[in-house]
C-alpha cells in the first residue's frame, strides 16, 4: 500500500481521482506550463540583455516577460480549467446570457 493509492480487485482509490481525467484540462495545463517555460527564458534574456545593456534595458526587457506570460497563463489557461472543471462536477451558472448574434 503507498500513500498515493491504494487498490484491491474491486476499486482503486487514487489522491487525486478526476484532475485531468479530460484531454481538455490536461491541454490548459501544457499552455500554463508553457507560459511557465516563456518567463524563465525571457528572463535568461533579459539578464544577458541588462549585462550587455545596462540596468534600465533588462529592466524593460523583464517587465515586457512577465507581461507576456501572464497574458498566456491567464488567457485561457486558468480560467478555463477552472470553468471547465466545475462544469465536469455539476456546477454551473443557469442564468442565460443574450447572444448579441442571436444563437
Amino acid at each position: 500500500m503507498s500513500a498515493i493509492s491504494e487498490s484491491n480487485s474491486e476499486t482503486a482509490v487514487l489522491a487525486v481521482g478526476g484532475l485531468f481525467t479530460s484531454g481538455t484540462t490536461l491541454l490548459y495545463s501544457v499552455e500554463a506550463f508553457l507560459a511557465v517555460v516563456a518567463l524563465v527564458v525571457g528572463t535568461v534574456a533579459a539578464i544577458g540583455q541588462h549585462r550587455k545593456e545596462g540596468a534600465g534595458s533588462g529592466i524593460t526587457a523583464q517587465m515586457g516577460v512577465i507581461v507576456f506570460a501572464v497574458m498566456i497563463f491567464l488567457s485561457a489557461g486558468i480560467a478555463a480549467a477552472i470553468t471547465h472543471e466545475f462544469e465536469r462536477n455539476g456546477l454551473s451558472n443557469p442564468v442565460a446570457v443574450p447572444s448579441p448574434w442571436g444563437r
